[in-house]
């Protein structure tokens, strides 16, 4: 009997990946500057701030000489796989292939926010953090927050992003203004389903469970799009494949991905003290 599998389920499975890992993977990747070709690293610009001046009749144009700089990304292959026995999918009413694409996509889609939290957490200065003081996400620190974007001058053009855990957006629905209709209109829920995001103050708040948890303390992120960079050589591969000496089919998936933060002062770290 050939041991092939028919080329059709082959192209089924990588198609019900693709979409998968673009409908429910990853939940940061819209929110940062993204670049995606060949390479094993990509370089990101950074343009510094000009100051214009005065000149003199007929004098010459002062040269403002911005400062021009450039961060370095690195990228990472990484893979994940599952087998499927097809004697199994007889004695089950679930479709294995379709839940193995599913879960290799939603992995793939971590690993991708798990890279984006990891450069904006890597080294932040200690001005860039608002300390927990044994309280949760609180109308003062929210204040605090949007206090530390103007005078960092993060540009309020839709690109601010602040990522909570479910218990700071619980915080969060105790502040009227947040949580209320009157403040917070239809117009301000980006997404109807999937996530769970609003926007209230010129920032996009979003549940997101990727944060990390330091004993008490969950360490939530703010940050503007143009301050973190995402690198992708591609979108996802898969494979789907008969193993002979299993018996089972191997559904495989891999990634090439990283991540760096480009500007320190566009990047903020909000502790907060869970119960």
């Amino acid at each position: 009997m050939s041991t092939s599998i028919d080329n059709n389920f082959i192209k089924l499975f990588d198609d019900e990946t693709f979409v998968a890992f673009q409908r429910d993977g990853s939940q940061l990747r819209g929110t940062v500057r993204e670049k995606m070709g060949p390479g094993k690293t990509f370089q990101f610009h950074k343009y510094g701030a000009g100051t214009m001046s005065t000149k003199g009749k007929h004098g010459d144009v002062p040269v403002m000489n911005v400062d021009h700089t450039n961060v370095t990304l690195t990228i990472t292959d990484y893979y994940g796989g599952e087998y499927i026995n097809d004697l199994d999918e007889l004695k089950v009413s679930m479709d294995e292939r379709q839940l193995a694409a599913g879960a290799l996509a939603k992995a793939a889609g971590r690993k991708v926010d798990d890279t984006i939290t990891a450069a904006a957490y890597l080294s932040l200065p200690a001005g860039q953090q608002i300390a927990a003081s044994a309280t949760g996400m609180t109308r003062a620190k929210v204040l605090a927050l949007l206090e530390a974007m103007g005078v960092n001058e993060i540009p309020d053009d839709g690109g601010r992003v602040c990522l909570v855990g479910p218990e700071q957006w619980t915080n969060l629905l105790t502040i009227t203004e947040f949580a209320s209709q009157d403040y917070v209109g239809p117009d301000a829920l980006p997404w109807k389903t999937g996530v769970t995001a609003k926007r209230w103050l010129g920032i996009m708040w979003m549940q997101f469970t990727g944060l990390t948890l330091s004993s008490t303390t969950r360490r939530t992120l703010a940050y503007h799009k143009s301050a973190i960079a995402l690198g992708m050589n591609t979108e996802i591969r898969t494979n789907f494949d008969w193993v002979p000496t299993k018996g089972e089919y191997f559904a495989q998936a891999r990634i090439t991905v990283g991540s760096v933060r480009i500007e320190d002062t566009g990047v903020f770290q909000i502790d907060c003290t869970e119960t």
